[in-house]
């Protein structure tokens, strides 16, 4: 089950920092695009000024989010909310795994309000972590799309001003080698 990483050593490690870098990052009302089972923004609630609104498309997902935080059902293309709704959008190792990612920042950019907060986690797939995953198979193999960051992080410039780092160190200390931080966040402001 999704929720099982989560009960590691690495995986508790990994939902702390995740929750910690959104909390320092974001304030206000935050939609969370592909939740999951809102384990993550649970978290992040509990740390931080935010409530969360998590967007899931798959039912056992959406059933489980719901039980954790305000979530409905729908699709990153096609965002059932008003123009400029929120304070910030978040993905959280989400956006790469979307069928048109293209359309998901678009409707990121429309949701979120003047100088609103983006930020997209996405897997290091440079990452010795990521290699690892890719040739067990399992979740990560087969269901990425999208494994060309540099293609997603132009699409979002297009919107936002950005900025990029690389983060959460396989060791769980805060100091590693680029090879070793599983996650690419890129991080920004809608124009």
């Amino acid at each position: 089950m999704y929720d099982d990483f989560y009960k590691t050593d690495f995986g508790k490690f990994a939902l702390k920092k995740e929750a910690e870098y959104i909390v320092k990052e974001v304030k206000g009302v935050v939609l969370s695009i592909g939740c999951g089972t809102g384990i993550i923004e649970r978290e992040i609630e509990k740390r931080g000024k935010i409530k969360i609104i998590g967007l899931e498309k798959d039912n056992e997902m959406l059933k489980i989010a719901r039980k954790r935080i305000t979530a409905i059902k729908g699709d990153a293309a096609w965002l059932p909310f008003a123009n400029e709704k929120f304070d910030g959008v978040i993905f959280i190792t989400s956006l790469e795994f979307m069928d048109d990612y293209k359309k998901a920042i678009r409707e990121a950019y429309r949701v979120l309000k003047k100088n609103g907060k983006f930020i997209a986690m996405l897997l290091n797939m440079q990452s010795i972590y990521f290699k690892e995953r890719r040739k067990k198979g399992g979740y990560i193999s087969k269901n990425i799309k999208h494994e060309r960051i540099e293609e997603i992080e132009k699409e979002a410039k297009k919107y936002f001003e950005l900025n990029n780092e690389l983060f959460l160190c396989m060791n769980m200390k805060n100091d590693c080698k680029d090879s070793e931080k599983t996650l690419y966040v890129i991080n920004g402001r809608k124009r």
